[in-house]
């Protein structure tokens, strides 16, 4: 199957995201002088914008690659949630179950970039906490009743406490009754909570310290890393290596799959990108290694804007005839 073939076959699946809303939030200036109150950059504001972030980006992830995503989550009361919403419609994402709970903030990154590419500060405002049981209870019925239409199960985790252990089992055993693929996006804290997934994909600082590598995890090192990652869940799972690509391991085996050589940006959102990318393709083919190749082109397409982006329709239809890494 060829990528082009593939990128068709996935056009109209449907997806269920589950997991750690956010609001990604830009203050876009000019660096104009250091301030004589302290030693800081002046930065004089411009714009600001406003996106989907966590697993409302691994949504608009799946919709930009030509899927239906359906996205479940939890926002606060308050002025972020809305600014959210707004957002998430904005980007085209109609199919929302988004539980609003009173006693803890919509997540906020709120990024102040200099001369529209220099990251100068981030502020982040949360509450990482477990969400509170009757929160869980009404995102688990959601999670239940979402996925009776759903071709894959994705379940994206940031810690931020609304992918609970009880809210991972209801994905698995949703997925699991309908006999699709469940995949996730875990930290190396919570990895426990996904034994029995069809795959989970991690960094190389995240599969590092997963599996207590101090020193942390060479480029020949990741596919013995593959390996035992995917041995500890029962499925498959993914090491994506920034410019080094990722290596990906299924069905006892590991593989390599190098990065296109491409000027990076921003590596911001890049892993929604991948799981976005390989929760479409098990749906649409299977557990096969174009999945992969796939991931590793969309990927390299988003780190090649400032901010946290998603494929376009441009680079979608340059992977498709083979000419993405030309650019």
């Amino acid at each position: 199957m060829t990528l082009g073939e593939l990128l068709a076959s996935m056009r109209g699946r449907s997806v269920l995201v589950v997991g750690d809303l956010m609001l990604d939030e830009y203050i876009v200036g000019r660096a104009t002088r250091i301030s004589p109150e302290a030693p800081v950059m002046v930065v004089r504001q411009s714009e600001v914008r406003r996106m989907p972030g966590g697993a409302a980006n691994v949504a608009r992830n799946v919709a930009a690659l030509g899927g239906r995503a359906t996205l479940v989550g939890v926002v606060g009361a308050d002025e972020a949630g809305l600014q959210l919403r707004r957002c998430l419609h904005e980007a085209g994402l109609r199919e929302l179950r988004l539980e609003q709970a009173s006693d803890r903030p919509t997540t906020r990154k709120t990024r102040v970039l200099a001369d529209h590419a220099h990251q100068v500060l981030r502020i982040d405002a949360e509450q990482d906490g477990p969400i509170p049981p009757e929160t869980e209870k009404r995102l688990c019925e959601a999670v239940a009743e979402a996925a009776e239409d759903a071709e894959a199960v994705l379940v994206s985790d940031y810690r931020k406490g609304a992918v609970t252990a009880a809210v991972c089992a209801e994905a698995l055993a949703a997925a699991t009754q309908r006999g699709v693929p469940v995949v996730a996006n875990p930290k190396p804290g919570s990895l426990g909570q996904y034994q029995g997934f069809t795959l989970v994909s991690l960094n190389r600082a995240e599969a590092a310290e997963a599996l207590g590598m101090a020193e942390g995890l060479p480029d020949e090192a990741a596919p013995e890393a593959a390996l035992e990652l995917a041995g500890r869940i029962g499925g498959a799972a993914l090491v994506t290596l920034g410019e080094s690509g990722m290596v990906a391991s299924w069905q006892g085996r590991a593989e390599r799959f190098p990065a296109p050589k491409v000027e990076v940006y921003d590596t911001a959102g890049a892993g929604d990108t991948v799981i976005a990318t390989v929760a479409l393709a098990l749906a649409a083919s299977g557990l096969r290694r174009e999945a992969f190749e796939l991931a590793v082109r969309t990927s390299a397409a988003v780190v090649r804007r400032i901010g946290v982006a998603v494929p376009s329709a441009e680079d979608l239809r340059r992977i498709a005839e083979g000419s993405d890494a030309e650019v």
